[in-house]
């Protein structure tokens, strides 16, 4: 009989992490050298890699749902996929939403905002790459706990964002479709937070 392969759930979520990552840094790229006529192109290149998640994704909930035993609770492995499926659609709906407006000049706010979001999703990266050792590991409290100050960066800027955004702006068009962009760039950091969250809380229950 053939020896029956072992699923490696923390490697499969530590790659699930991976393609957040690379959306973030392909959103920051867009934003940094920003050009409006190349803006439908770069939508699609990041939709591309929110589907190549989504099927990854599909992959591990397949393998889960005919495993019988897993290193930690199925329900809290489907969580954790779930979450950062969640940090992934949030990076891609940034763009969506620039694009969806017709966006032609951005915010000063807009790219250290961004920057905020890579850190923030390389930081989460570094928490499921030490996931698999969570029993042991003296740097994975570390890494949510940085994470977590990262998320209230995102926080400040986005409140002094809106602050100068009701500042300095009267038209009513160009207050929702900034704040609309704004909620959308601090809900990446937060979606963020949540995936550690939930990793905190299934480390709690297993030590």
């Amino acid at each position: 009989m053939a020896k029956r392969t072992k699923n490696d759930y923390f490697q499969m979520i530590d790659e699930l992490v991976g393609y957040s990552l690379d959306a973030a840094r392909s959103l920051y790229k867009t934003l940094s050298e920003f050009d409006p006529s190349t803006l439908s192109e770069k939508t699609k290149e990041l939709h591309q890699i929110e589907h190549s998640a989504d099927v990854q994704k599909h992959v591990l909930m397949e393998k889960l749902l005919r495993e019988f035993i897993t290193p930690i609770e199925s329900g809290d492995i489907f969580e954790i996929a779930q979450e950062i499926d969640d940090v992934t659609d949030a990076v891609e709906d940034v763009l969506n939403v620039i694009h969806m407006y017709n966006v032609t000049r951005l915010r000063a706010e807009v790219v250290p905002f961004a920057e905020t979001v890579v850190k923030c999703v390389e930081m989460l990266k570094n928490i499921t790459g030490e996931f698999h050792n969570f029993r042991n590991s003296t740097d994975l409290k570390k890494y949510i706990v940085e994470l977590n100050r990262l998320e209230e960066v995102g926080d400040r800027q986005y409140t002094e964002a809106m602050h100068r955004l009701f500042r300095d702006t009267s038209n009513a068009a160009e207050l929702l479709i900034w704040k609309d962009i704004f909620s959308a760039l601090e809900l990446c950091c937060d979606e963020c937070e949540h995936v550690a969250d939930v990793v905190e809380s299934v480390i709690m229950k297993n030590t």
